[in-house]
Formats: structure tokens, sequence, C-alpha cells
């Protein structure tokens, strides 16, 4: 996906620093937008909980976990939570914008090397391991949630349905949770599940990647998971001749019904790949160009393995019988690899630690922070300021209008609690008293339909009664069906001055609009979601525009639907 658009954006601004753009992603939940930071001047993947999910509570429960999961990680292949935030009627995630595309979409364009697989795999399973260390099993593992940026590296995204340690527990009991086609066996009878639940799921990933097509698939899911449970994956061989003596019994191995009959751990994994010569561990975590790999060969001939055939097989989890000292079962091999990794990592936090003692004897320490952000929500800003003192974070603030909390108090925060601050800085946005901006005029406004939509009562939006209201017409359905090219009906308005808030008092529940801006182009850009909230607000100021109802709410009284507003008024 390449990056496009307006680096100011056109969109509507998310907590007064993310101006959304165009949508990367439609998923049951959620919507994906690009998004421009203002504040970090860099492009952002927002994801976002929709109406209206956002209302459901066992929904912003899983949401809210996908979040708590991510903050636990940092890996170079799990895709990075930079932010997150919620509010009354608003939920979402803000990652690192990976520039590239799924490997479901690689899959698609057919044929890919071995050496791709490998280089792909690695990384993957390096991430994973990563994830299950920290505890979280991601339940979820296929190549819709592996993205590839341009340099060939790989990113694990999508923690929404992950579980780990003392988790607050969100799905029915019984629930069947995952991807039907990548899912485990323990997963689909919704028995309890550990890392050999991803492993299975990688090994579906692996088969797809080298045949083009999941190993189970069928016309619903009672059928495929009958194929997960039950039969045997069609040999690999039968899509795919020429390949690494032992890369099909690694795959098959990851493809056991029974858990433990498959690789134990992740480690496991990668040291079978690394046994066959198929990918090579990183001496650190960064990932330079010297690790690009061809997406695909001109001709159908594959690489060949760097280690002896004989010994790739058994690195795969061959369950054939030693012929000779050094040709080691596959576990065996793993388990060495694993003990390296450790025993290097070990090598490396003890140089840290003598150099970090170092730094503690010559230079006096003035906080005990690590950088993580700490919640200061609800604070004051002299709290605030001291509690991000002790974290070693500096607060930089900026003022927003609220009827709600008292002046002065923390009203959101940047980066959210748990998330590591990149440039050392808390961004806090405090409450003050809003301002209330003139209204020259406000006018109904029905551009589709007969230019009219209660204009006689127009007056009643800002007399300061509450007991009179202006409304929509009434309608026969909430989404205008039936009535051609008709997206919505609303109101126009002018104002002495640029105004970032809007109050709404309404007698009805149920109707979702937008506060809209005219273009230079002459068309509108949405300023701000309205749902049966109160108040919103944004960031760019704006003296005129329009209210835009696109679902209308059932009517008191009547079979129609339409929206009744008591007042409005405009604030900066």
């Amino acid at each position: 996906m390449a990056v496009t658009g307006d680096e100011s954006g056109a969109g509507p601004l998310l907590k007064n620093r993310y101006q959304l753009g165009r949508v990367l992603g439609r998923g049951g939940m959620c919507i994906v937008y690009q998004a421009w930071d203002t504040r970090q001047e860099r492009f952002v993947a927002i994801k976002r909980l929709e109406p209206p999910l956002n209302q459901d509570p066992r929904t912003r429960a899983r949401f809210d976990r996908e979040g708590r999961a991510l903050a636990l990680l940092d890996h170079p292949n799990l895709v990075a939570l930079v932010d997150r935030g919620s509010s009354e009627n608003d939920d979402y995630l803000v990652f690192e914008y990976v520039e590239g595309r799924s490997l479901k979409e690689l899959i698609r364009e057919g044929h890919i090397s071995v050496e791709a697989f490998g280089y792909i795999i690695g990384q993957v399973a390096e991430g994973l391991a990563h994830a299950h260390k920290a505890g979280i099993i991601h339940r979820d593992v296929k190549p819709q949630n592996i993205l590839i940026d341009r340099m060939g590296h790989a990113k694990v995204s999508d923690f929404g349905i992950a579980t780990g340690p003392d988790w607050t527990r969100v799905t029915k009991a019984g629930a069947v949770i995952g991807s039907a086609r990548y899912m485990s066996p323990e997963q689909i009878r919704s028995k309890p599940v550990d890392p050999r639940s991803d492993i299975y799921s990688l090994g579906i990933v692996m088969y797809e990647m080298l045949t083009g097509h999941t190993p189970f698939d069928g016309n619903n899911m009672p059928e495929i998971a009958r194929l997960h449970l039950q039969a045997p994956p069609p040999p690999l061989t039968d899509a795919r001749t020429q390949m690494p003596p032992g890369l099909d019994a690694l795959v098959l191995r990851c493809l056991e019904k029974d858990p433990d009959d498959r690789f134990e751990s992740m480690e496991e994994v990668i040291g079978a790949l690394v046994g066959l010569g198929l990918y090579k561990l990183r001496v650190d975590t960064e990932q330079t160009a010297s690790h690009r790999w061809p997406l695909r060969r001109g001709s159908a001939e594959e690489p060949a393995p760097r280690r002896e055939p004989e010994r790739a097989s058994r690195a795969a989890g061959a369950r054939a019988a030693p012929e000779e000292a050094d040709k080691r079962p596959a576990r065996e091999m793993a388990r060495d690899v694993a003990r390296k990794r450790r025993s290097a990592k070990r090598k490396r936090l003890a140089l840290l630690a003598a150099v970090l003692l170092l730094v503690i004897i010559i230079v006096p320490v003035a906080t005990c922070g690590g950088g993580k952000a700490p919640n200061v929500v609800g604070k004051t800003l002299e709290e605030a300021t001291q509690i991000a003192g002790g974290a070693g974070l500096e607060v930089v603030t900026e003022e927003i209008p609220s009827f709600d909390v008292s002046p002065g108090t923390v009203l959101s925060q940047s980066p959210a609690e748990g998330i590591k601050s990149d440039d050392g800085k808390l961004y806090l946005s405090l409450a003050r008293e809003p301002v209330q901006v003139q209204i020259n005029l406000i006018d109904d406004y029905d551009p589709q339909g007969d230019n009219s939509e209660n204009p006689t009562l127009t007056g009643a939006l800002v007399d300061g009664d509450p007991a009179t209201a202006w409304s929509t017409e009434g309608y026969k359905s909430p989404t205008y069906q039936g009535i051609p090219g008709k997206t919505g009906v609303g109101l126009v308005f002018s104002l002495a001055e640029g105004a970032t808030m809007v109050r709404i008092s309404s007698t009805v529940t149920g109707w979702i609009g937008e506060v809209q801006k005219t273009t230079p182009e002459g068309g509108t850009a949405q300023m701000a979601q309205l749902g049966n909230q109160q108040v919103v607000t944004w960031r760019e100021p704006l003296s005129s525009g329009r209210i835009w109802f696109t679902q209308l709410a059932p009517l008191p009284d009547s079979t129609k639907f339409g929206v009744v507003i008591a007042e409005i008024g405009f604030y900066k």
C-alpha cells in the first residue's frame, strides 16, 4: 500500500492529533485508517471500533485486550503499538504504518520461492516466540495478519483475540475463537491453548505459502472443522514437487493433531528452519538491506538447502533413526540452537549490566522511570507533572474546552499508559472552560431532496428553550432507502469566529451524523463524527460548515425515522 494523500489530511482529527485519511481495510469490528500524526509528522495506521460495536461492552473489552497485549510487546517482527485511547464513545489503537502488503496478497500472486518462504516464516516465528515469552498466545495466525514491508521484513499484526495470563475472560464459555481455515484442533474443541496452537496455525500458513492453498477447505465451518480434527493434510508434493528434503516433514510436524506431537515451542521451529538452511538467525535486532530476499524466481528450480539432505530431514522432525552420531533429532538440535541463543543473550545482558552499573556510579540518577507512560488522566496538572517526572518524562500541555471536567484536569494523554515515549515527553490535553461563539446563521439543508427540511423550526435551535426543537422530516427508512441519490439531510451554519466544539441537545437516540467543512475544491470533509453525543470537538477552527445526518433514529409515537434537536451551540 503506497503512501498517498495530503499530510494535513481532510478527515476528522482524532485526539486532537491524528488526522484520519483513507480507509486501509475493514474487519468484523473495526475500520483501519491511514492517518497523519500531526505531532510526530509521520503516517500511522489507526484501528478504530465503529458503531454500533463501540457501544457493546464485550466488544470494547476484546478491543482493549488487544491494546494491553501489544503494550507488553516490543519486537521488530511485531507491528508496533505507538498509542491507544478511549472515551465514552470511541476506542482506537495507533500502530506504526507498514508500507507494503499482506502475506495473503503475496500468496495470491503465485509462486513464492523457498528462500523467500524461509525468510518470512523465520521472522514470523521470531515475533511469535517473543509474544509467547510474554505469556501471550496470538490465536489468529494467518496470512492476512502478517504484513510484509518493502524491504521484505515480516511483521505479525492483529492480536485482537490473543489470550494471556490473568486476563479477564470476555469470550463466552465454549465459544470457538479464530479463523476457520487456520484454527488448531484444540481451538475448534474450545480447549485451553498454549504456544503449540500458534505453531499449528503457522503450519497452515507454511502449507499455503508452498502450495497456494490451505490444506483443509470446505463449504462451511463445520466441514472445515471436521477436516482439522480428523483428516491428514494432503501431501505437499502433490502441489509442489521441488522442495528441500525435510521441509515437508517440518510442515507436517507443525500440523500434528495432538499438540504433544508438534514442536514444543517456536524456538524449536526456528531451530528446525536453521537446521534446514532456510533461515539465519539475526545477530542483532536490526534488519538491514543485506537481508532482502527475491519474492519470485525466474525458473521453477528452487535453491538447494545448505545442509546435507539427511541432516535437514532430521532437523525438520523426521522420525528416522540416526545414521551418524552427528545427525541429531530435530528437537535436540532446536534445543541446542535455543541454548546457544540464551547463552549469547546472557552475555549481552551481563555486558549491559556492567555498563549500567558504571553509569550509575559515575552519573547521579535523577529519576527512576523507564520511559513508559504512567496513567495521569483525571489528575491535576501539578499531580500529572510530578508523576511524569518520576517516570523520567517531560510534560507538554495543550488546552481543550470541556463542560464535564474541571479546568486544569488532564482529559487525555499521549502516549497511553504503559506505552514507551518516543521522545521522552508526555503530551497532555487539559480541560478549560469553553467560550461560546456567536451563530450568525443556521438553516435547514436538503440538497438531495426538495431543498427544504422544516425551515420554520430552525429558530428553536438557538432560542434557549429546551422545550422547543427543530426536527428533520419523517422518513420511512433510517438510511433513506428508496430515495435515489439521497445520503443525508442536515443544517448549515455560519459563525462569527472559528469554533472547535459543538454542543447538541437531542431528544432521540440512535442517529449518526458528521460535522463537515467545505473543501477548496467545493466538496466536503468530515471534521468530527456525531452519534448521540452531547459534545464533540475537533482541532481546526471552523467558522462555517454543515451538520449532516447520515442515519436517522426512530421518532417518538411514529413509525418513521428522523432527528430531533432542541438546542445547538458552538464553542472555542
